[in-house]
């Protein structure tokens, strides 16, 4: 008889690498996205600037405004690039307040749900308990992917909400999505469902329920010798 494997076996914690991997392909072309956006304008702004300053049409003044900019297009950048950290494998899992991390799971699956037809929300308030970023992250985007990739159209929203008593967090899809926009966006394959969310849950030590149309999700606590 099969049995699932424990929670030291390797096997398990390769099973969770591959799930991670799964939400990772998912992510990846909005955080290239925000990584490309920046550099593009810097470059075009560049042009500008040297064409500018080579023929001494520019205002010292206007100068120092186009520098600005650079440094605003270089914080964006920077910004996007300490995304990237969250794909490592961390020995140490850091301490987020859980509002923080629901957050960037919202802004980082956004784009994808948008090309579904689906809207994504987070009206808050959320918990703002320390949980352990990484592992609470992978999950999030985990859990709103498999919603958003179980049903048949996609939902037209996906909710993000407080559980009431205790510091967790309820994943809920409602509606279906227009069906011209479900058809037009490629289909991953395959979709992550639930036994994924349970594996990456059980290696991260947290605790995940699924049900139609629902996740609920107690993230696993932040380690009190870990900072962000």
């Amino acid at each position: 008889m099969n049995t699932l494997p424990t929670d030291n076996d390797p096997v398990q914690a390769w099973m969770a690498l591959g799930v991670q991997s799964a939400i990772l392909a998912r992510t990846m072309p909005a955080v290239r996205h925000d990584l490309a956006g920046p550099l593009s304008a810097m470059r075009m702004a560049a042009t500008v600037l040297k064409r500018r300053l080579g023929t001494g049409e520019l205002p010292p003044a206007q100068a120092v405004e186009r520098v600005e900019q650079f440094e605003g297009h270089l914080t964006r950048l920077a910004d996007s690039a300490k995304r990237l950290r969250h794909w490592d494998l961390p020995a140490q899992d850091s301490a987020q307040p859980l509002a923080a991390v629901a957050a960037q799971a919202v802004q980082l699956a956004r784009p994808l749900l948008a090309m579904r037809g689906t809207d994504l929300q987070a009206p808050g308030p959320l918990p703002e308990t320390h949980v352990a970023a990484h592992t609470t992250l992978c999950l999030l985007l985990g859990a709103l992917y498999h919603l958003a990739e179980t049903g048949s159209p996609p939902p037209a929203r996906i909710t993000l909400q407080a559980v009431q008593g205790r510091s967790g967090l309820r994943v809920q899809a409602d509606g279906q999505a227009d069906a011209g926009l479900a058809a037009f966006a490629s289909q991953p394959a395959p979709p992550l469902d639930a036994a994924a969310l349970l594996c990456l849950a059980r290696h991260g030590g947290a605790h995940v329920q699924c049900g139609a149309g629902w996740v609920e999700l107690d993230a696993a606590p932040a380690r009190p010798d870990v900072t962000p």
